[in-house]
Protein backbone atom coordinates (compact mmCIF):
# COMPACT_ATOMS: atom_id res chain seq x y z
CA UNK A 1 0.00 0.00 0.00
CA UNK A 2 1.32 3.31 -0.79
CA UNK A 3 0.08 7.36 -0.49
CA UNK A 4 -1.55 8.36 -3.68
CA UNK A 5 -2.21 11.80 -2.81
CA UNK A 6 -2.28 14.49 0.08
CA UNK A 7 -4.57 17.75 0.10
CA UNK A 8 -5.06 20.07 2.68
CA UNK A 9 -8.79 21.57 3.03
CA UNK A 10 -8.99 24.92 5.20
CA UNK A 11 -12.81 24.52 5.08
CA UNK A 12 -15.12 27.65 6.39
CA UNK A 13 -11.43 29.65 5.86
CA UNK A 14 -10.49 28.54 9.16
CA UNK A 15 -10.07 24.37 9.61
CA UNK A 16 -7.22 22.79 7.98
CA UNK A 17 -7.88 19.11 7.64
CA UNK A 18 -5.51 16.97 6.06
CA UNK A 19 -6.87 14.19 3.40
CA UNK A 20 -4.25 11.43 2.49
CA UNK A 21 -5.80 8.95 -0.23
CA UNK A 22 -3.85 5.31 -0.69
CA UNK A 23 -3.94 3.24 -4.09
CA UNK A 24 -6.18 0.81 -2.17
CA UNK A 25 -8.73 3.20 -1.99
CA UNK A 26 -8.57 3.77 1.69
CA UNK A 27 -8.79 7.48 2.88
CA UNK A 28 -7.34 8.78 6.04
CA UNK A 29 -8.24 12.54 7.62
CA UNK A 30 -6.47 14.67 10.17
CA UNK A 31 -6.82 17.91 12.02
CA UNK A 32 -4.75 20.39 12.51
CA UNK A 33 -5.00 23.73 15.15
CA UNK A 34 -6.57 25.97 13.28
CA UNK A 35 -4.32 29.01 13.80
CA UNK A 36 -2.28 29.90 10.61
CA UNK A 37 -4.37 27.38 8.01
CA UNK A 38 -2.62 28.97 4.73
CA UNK A 39 1.35 28.91 6.12
CA UNK A 40 -0.36 25.39 7.34
CA UNK A 41 -2.27 24.29 3.94
CA UNK A 42 1.30 25.67 2.00
CA UNK A 43 3.72 23.25 4.28
CA UNK A 44 1.56 20.33 3.69
CA UNK A 45 0.98 20.76 -0.15
CA UNK A 46 4.42 21.27 -0.80
CA UNK A 47 7.90 20.28 1.64
CA UNK A 48 5.69 17.52 2.83
CA UNK A 49 4.05 15.92 0.20
CA UNK A 50 7.17 15.56 -1.60
CA UNK A 51 8.33 13.45 1.85
CA UNK A 52 5.10 11.42 2.35
CA UNK A 53 3.96 10.58 -1.68
CA UNK A 54 4.76 7.35 -2.82
CA UNK A 55 5.69 5.84 0.91
CA UNK A 56 3.88 3.31 3.12
CA UNK A 57 1.72 3.96 5.48
CA UNK A 58 2.06 1.63 7.59
CA UNK A 59 5.75 2.98 8.04
CA UNK A 60 4.29 6.21 10.19
CA UNK A 61 7.47 6.24 12.47
CA UNK A 62 9.73 6.47 9.96
CA UNK A 63 7.52 9.27 8.05
CA UNK A 64 6.85 11.49 11.36
CA UNK A 65 10.84 11.69 11.77
CA UNK A 66 11.42 12.58 7.88
CA UNK A 67 8.77 15.07 8.57
CA UNK A 68 9.85 16.56 11.81
CA UNK A 69 13.98 16.59 10.07
CA UNK A 70 12.54 18.80 7.47
CA UNK A 71 10.66 20.93 9.32
CA UNK A 72 13.58 21.22 11.48
CA UNK A 73 15.42 23.74 8.96
CA UNK A 74 13.31 25.96 9.86
CA UNK A 75 12.36 25.51 13.67
CA UNK A 76 10.25 22.65 14.00
CA UNK A 77 7.43 24.36 16.01
CA UNK A 78 4.57 26.33 15.75
CA UNK A 79 2.22 26.22 12.41
CA UNK A 80 4.91 23.06 10.80
CA UNK A 81 4.17 20.81 13.55
CA UNK A 82 0.99 21.58 13.81
CA UNK A 83 1.11 20.61 9.75
CA UNK A 84 2.45 17.58 10.94
CA UNK A 85 0.01 16.50 12.93
CA UNK A 86 -2.89 16.58 10.70
CA UNK A 87 -0.52 14.43 8.40
CA UNK A 88 0.56 11.86 11.21
CA UNK A 89 -3.21 11.37 12.36
CA UNK A 90 -4.45 10.59 8.66
CA UNK A 91 -1.47 7.94 8.35
CA UNK A 92 -2.79 6.46 11.54
CA UNK A 93 -6.89 6.83 10.66
CA UNK A 94 -5.44 4.90 7.47
CA UNK A 95 -3.72 2.11 9.42
CA UNK A 96 -6.75 1.91 11.83
CA UNK A 97 -9.38 1.19 8.96
CA UNK A 98 -6.36 -1.09 7.89
CA UNK A 99 -6.77 -3.62 11.10
CA UNK A 100 -10.75 -2.16 11.06
CA UNK A 101 -9.80 -1.32 14.75
CA UNK A 102 -10.71 1.67 16.63
CA UNK A 103 -7.69 3.90 18.33
CA UNK A 104 -8.44 3.03 21.65
CA UNK A 105 -7.98 -1.01 20.81
CA UNK A 106 -4.03 -0.22 20.32
CA UNK A 107 -3.91 1.91 23.46
CA UNK A 108 -4.54 -1.09 25.93
CA UNK A 109 -7.84 -2.19 27.29
CA UNK A 110 -10.95 0.40 27.37
CA UNK A 111 -12.37 1.29 30.82
CA UNK A 112 -14.55 3.95 29.72
CA UNK A 113 -17.63 4.54 27.39
CA UNK A 114 -17.98 7.67 27.67
CA UNK A 115 -15.57 10.87 28.64
CA UNK A 116 -16.66 13.67 31.10
CA UNK A 117 -16.08 17.19 29.29
CA UNK A 118 -15.81 20.86 30.78
CA UNK A 119 -16.96 23.67 29.26
CA UNK A 120 -14.54 25.56 27.92
CA UNK A 121 -16.12 29.50 27.38
CA UNK A 122 -13.30 31.89 24.97
CA UNK A 123 -14.99 34.66 25.42
CA UNK A 124 -13.35 38.10 26.66
CA UNK A 125 -16.17 40.47 26.26
CA UNK A 126 -18.89 39.76 28.86
CA UNK A 127 -19.58 41.16 31.97
CA UNK A 128 -19.14 39.29 35.48
CA UNK A 129 -22.99 38.96 35.70
CA UNK A 130 -22.79 37.51 32.45
CA UNK A 131 -20.41 34.78 32.59
CA UNK A 132 -22.35 33.69 36.29
CA UNK A 133 -25.41 33.24 33.99
CA UNK A 134 -23.26 31.55 31.63
CA UNK A 135 -21.53 29.31 34.14
CA UNK A 136 -24.72 28.06 35.55
CA UNK A 137 -26.67 27.66 32.34
CA UNK A 138 -24.07 24.72 31.75
CA UNK A 139 -23.82 23.55 34.86
CA UNK A 140 -27.69 22.69 34.63
CA UNK A 141 -26.50 21.18 31.23
CA UNK A 142 -24.82 18.95 33.06
CA UNK A 143 -20.78 20.30 33.71
CA UNK A 144 -19.48 20.21 36.88
CA UNK A 145 -15.93 22.09 35.50
CA UNK A 146 -15.96 25.95 33.85
CA UNK A 147 -13.30 27.52 32.14
CA UNK A 148 -13.65 31.36 31.63
CA UNK A 149 -10.93 32.96 29.78
CA UNK A 150 -10.24 36.34 31.19
CA UNK A 151 -7.34 39.62 31.43
CA UNK A 152 -5.84 40.78 28.46
CA UNK A 153 -2.78 38.63 27.05
CA UNK A 154 -2.38 41.45 24.37
CA UNK A 155 -2.24 44.16 27.54
CA UNK A 156 0.08 42.88 30.45
CA UNK A 157 -1.30 43.33 34.33
CA UNK A 158 -4.30 45.20 32.34
CA UNK A 159 -5.93 47.88 34.65
CA UNK A 160 -9.07 46.43 32.99
CA UNK A 161 -8.91 42.90 34.10
CA UNK A 162 -11.86 41.75 36.18
CA UNK A 163 -11.07 38.16 36.42
CA UNK A 164 -12.12 38.22 40.36
CA UNK A 165 -15.29 39.78 39.85
CA UNK A 166 -16.01 37.33 37.33
CA UNK A 167 -15.32 34.36 39.70
CA UNK A 168 -16.79 36.35 42.42
CA UNK A 169 -19.82 36.57 40.31
CA UNK A 170 -19.59 32.96 39.61
CA UNK A 171 -19.74 32.15 43.05
CA UNK A 172 -22.43 34.25 44.32
CA UNK A 173 -24.78 32.54 41.33
CA UNK A 174 -23.43 29.10 42.15
CA UNK A 175 -21.63 28.87 45.73
CA UNK A 176 -19.71 26.12 45.45
CA UNK A 177 -21.29 23.61 43.51
CA UNK A 178 -19.55 24.24 39.88
CA UNK A 179 -15.62 23.71 39.46
CA UNK A 180 -14.40 27.28 38.48
CA UNK A 181 -11.15 27.27 36.25
CA UNK A 182 -9.05 30.54 35.03
CA UNK A 183 -7.31 30.75 31.99
CA UNK A 184 -5.16 34.12 31.32
CA UNK A 185 -3.42 32.92 28.42
CA UNK A 186 -0.07 34.82 29.86
CA UNK A 187 -2.05 37.97 30.77
CA UNK A 188 0.04 38.86 33.69
CA UNK A 189 3.83 39.23 35.00
CA UNK A 190 4.72 37.01 37.98
CA UNK A 191 3.90 39.46 40.61
CA UNK A 192 0.63 39.94 39.69
CA UNK A 193 -0.09 36.23 38.65
CA UNK A 194 0.92 35.56 42.26
CA UNK A 195 -1.00 38.36 43.69
CA UNK A 196 -3.99 37.58 41.72
CA UNK A 197 -3.46 33.99 42.13
CA UNK A 198 -3.57 34.03 46.04
CA UNK A 199 -7.15 35.44 45.34
CA UNK A 200 -7.97 33.22 43.60
CA UNK A 201 -6.92 30.67 46.17
CA UNK A 202 -9.53 32.17 48.37
CA UNK A 203 -12.44 31.89 45.72
CA UNK A 204 -11.93 28.38 45.44
CA UNK A 205 -10.85 28.30 42.23
CA UNK A 206 -9.89 24.76 40.64
CA UNK A 207 -6.75 25.55 38.32
CA UNK A 208 -5.37 28.93 37.34
CA UNK A 209 -4.07 28.14 33.82
CA UNK A 210 -0.91 29.56 31.66
CA UNK A 211 -1.07 33.27 34.59
CA UNK A 212 2.45 34.10 32.91
CA UNK A 213 4.05 34.40 29.19
CA UNK A 214 4.57 30.84 27.80
CA UNK A 215 8.57 31.36 27.42
CA UNK A 216 8.80 32.45 31.03
CA UNK A 217 9.34 29.15 32.51
CA UNK A 218 11.28 31.07 35.88
CA UNK A 219 7.85 32.63 36.27
CA UNK A 220 5.96 30.24 35.98
CA UNK A 221 8.16 28.41 38.57
CA UNK A 222 7.63 30.65 41.09
CA UNK A 223 3.94 31.23 40.51
CA UNK A 224 3.25 27.53 41.06
CA UNK A 225 5.94 27.81 43.98
CA UNK A 226 3.70 30.16 45.74
CA UNK A 227 0.63 28.77 45.08
CA UNK A 228 -1.54 26.09 46.79
CA UNK A 229 -4.03 25.88 43.69
CA UNK A 230 -3.17 23.54 40.86
CA UNK A 231 -1.09 25.37 38.04
CA UNK A 232 -1.54 24.53 34.88
CA UNK A 233 0.43 24.84 31.16
CA UNK A 234 1.99 23.24 28.67
CA UNK A 235 -0.26 23.88 25.41
CA UNK A 236 2.08 25.93 23.77
CA UNK A 237 4.53 22.29 24.34
CA UNK A 238 4.71 20.55 20.66
CA UNK A 239 7.77 17.48 21.41
CA UNK A 240 8.32 15.06 24.57
CA UNK A 241 11.76 17.52 24.86
CA UNK A 242 9.45 20.86 25.28
CA UNK A 243 7.38 18.95 27.79
CA UNK A 244 10.69 18.09 29.72
CA UNK A 245 12.05 21.51 30.08
CA UNK A 246 8.75 22.64 30.89
CA UNK A 247 8.35 20.39 33.74
CA UNK A 248 12.04 20.86 34.48
CA UNK A 249 11.86 24.55 34.83
CA UNK A 250 8.54 25.53 35.46
CA UNK A 251 7.67 23.01 37.57
CA UNK A 252 3.33 22.94 36.53
CA UNK A 253 1.10 21.12 39.12
CA UNK A 254 -1.02 20.39 35.95
CA UNK A 255 0.03 19.51 32.47
CA UNK A 256 -1.79 20.11 28.93
CA UNK A 257 -1.00 18.43 25.64
CA UNK A 258 -2.72 18.84 22.56
CA UNK A 259 -2.80 16.34 19.89
CA UNK A 260 -3.02 18.40 17.00
CA UNK A 261 0.05 20.39 18.21
CA UNK A 262 2.27 18.03 19.22
CA UNK A 263 3.02 16.94 15.75
CA UNK A 264 -0.57 14.08 16.00
CA UNK A 265 -0.55 10.54 17.62
CA UNK A 266 3.66 9.31 16.93
CA UNK A 267 4.44 11.69 19.30
CA UNK A 268 1.87 11.93 21.77
CA UNK A 269 2.18 7.91 22.62
CA UNK A 270 5.88 9.46 23.86
CA UNK A 271 4.32 12.80 26.25
CA UNK A 272 1.33 10.53 27.52
CA UNK A 273 3.85 8.30 29.33
CA UNK A 274 6.30 10.95 30.42
CA UNK A 275 4.24 13.51 31.99
CA UNK A 276 2.53 10.50 34.30
CA UNK A 277 6.32 9.32 35.13
CA UNK A 278 7.07 12.29 36.05
CA UNK A 279 3.70 12.37 38.81
CA UNK A 280 1.76 15.26 36.88
CA UNK A 281 -1.23 15.44 36.64
CA UNK A 282 -2.89 16.03 33.20
CA UNK A 283 -5.39 17.70 31.55
CA UNK A 284 -5.60 17.48 27.87
CA UNK A 285 -5.41 21.25 26.01
CA UNK A 286 -8.64 20.77 23.51
CA UNK A 287 -10.49 23.85 21.27
CA UNK A 288 -11.52 21.58 18.25
CA UNK A 289 -14.76 19.42 18.36
CA UNK A 290 -13.64 17.27 15.86
CA UNK A 291 -10.61 14.83 15.20
CA UNK A 292 -8.53 16.70 18.47
CA UNK A 293 -11.68 15.60 20.76
CA UNK A 294 -12.12 12.22 19.48
CA UNK A 295 -8.30 11.31 19.51
CA UNK A 296 -8.14 12.60 22.88
CA UNK A 297 -11.11 10.63 23.79
CA UNK A 298 -9.38 7.73 23.06
CA UNK A 299 -6.64 8.14 25.06
CA UNK A 300 -8.73 8.97 28.22
CA UNK A 301 -10.65 6.02 27.82
CA UNK A 302 -8.16 3.55 28.66
CA UNK A 303 -6.31 5.76 31.15
CA UNK A 304 -8.43 4.78 35.34
CA UNK A 305 -5.78 7.18 36.07
CA UNK A 306 -6.77 10.29 33.92
CA UNK A 307 -9.71 11.17 36.47
CA UNK A 308 -9.67 15.54 35.03
CA UNK A 309 -12.53 15.72 32.55
CA UNK A 310 -11.60 17.05 28.86
CA UNK A 311 -11.62 20.77 27.48
CA UNK A 312 -14.84 21.36 25.38
CA UNK A 313 -14.74 24.88 23.24
CA UNK A 314 -18.86 25.02 24.02
CA UNK A 315 -18.37 28.33 21.30
CA UNK A 316 -20.25 28.64 18.10
CA UNK A 317 -17.98 26.44 15.61
CA UNK A 318 -19.09 26.18 11.89
CA UNK A 319 -18.26 22.62 11.83
CA UNK A 320 -19.94 21.56 14.52
CA UNK A 321 -23.13 24.12 13.44
CA UNK A 322 -23.36 23.09 9.97
CA UNK A 323 -21.37 19.30 9.98
CA UNK A 324 -18.96 17.74 8.25
CA UNK A 325 -19.67 14.68 9.46
CA UNK A 326 -22.18 12.08 8.68
CA UNK A 327 -22.29 10.36 12.58
CA UNK A 328 -23.02 12.13 15.67
CA UNK A 329 -20.22 13.45 17.49
CA UNK A 330 -21.64 15.81 20.03
CA UNK A 331 -21.66 16.40 24.04
CA UNK A 332 -24.58 15.12 26.13
CA UNK A 333 -25.40 16.14 29.70
CA UNK A 334 -21.52 17.07 29.82
CA UNK A 335 -20.14 13.43 28.45
CA UNK A 336 -19.09 12.77 25.37
CA UNK A 337 -19.03 8.91 23.64
CA UNK A 338 -15.64 7.23 22.92
CA UNK A 339 -16.14 6.85 19.02
CA UNK A 340 -15.84 2.72 18.32
CA UNK A 341 -16.11 3.25 14.14
CA UNK A 342 -12.37 1.69 12.65
CA UNK A 343 -9.58 4.67 12.64
CA UNK A 344 -10.31 7.88 14.38
CA UNK A 345 -14.26 7.03 14.60
CA UNK A 346 -15.52 9.91 12.83
CA UNK A 347 -16.91 9.60 9.27
CA UNK A 348 -16.05 12.71 7.10
CA UNK A 349 -18.43 14.03 4.35
CA UNK A 350 -15.22 15.44 2.19
CA UNK A 351 -17.50 16.07 -0.62
CA UNK A 352 -19.04 19.13 1.91
CA UNK A 353 -16.06 19.68 2.93
CA UNK A 354 -14.59 20.53 -0.51
CA UNK A 355 -17.85 22.54 -1.27
CA UNK A 356 -16.95 24.80 1.83
CA UNK A 357 -13.07 25.14 1.19
CA UNK A 358 -11.37 27.98 1.24
CA UNK A 359 -9.10 29.05 -1.68
CA UNK A 360 -6.62 32.31 -1.80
Amino acid sequence: MKISNIECLVVDGLYPYVIIDTDQGITGVGECFRRAPWVIKSAIETVFSEIVLGKDPTDSSNIWNQLYEAASVCGPYGSLLTAISGIDIAIWDINLQVSSIPLHSILGSKKKNQIKLYASSMKRDMSPEEEADRAASYYDQGYSFYKMHSAYPEEIDSPRDRTIQHVEAIRKKLGDKLEVMVDVNGAYSTKKAIEIGKQLQDLNVFQFEQPVHVTDLDGLKQVSDSLDIPVASGECCYTVGDFKHLIKQGNPDIVQPDVVKTGGITEFLKIFPFIKSQNKSIMIHNTQPLISTAVHAHFLANDEDLTLPLEYNIEKISIRENPIIRNNFEAENGMINVPESAGIGLDFDISEMRKRQTLI
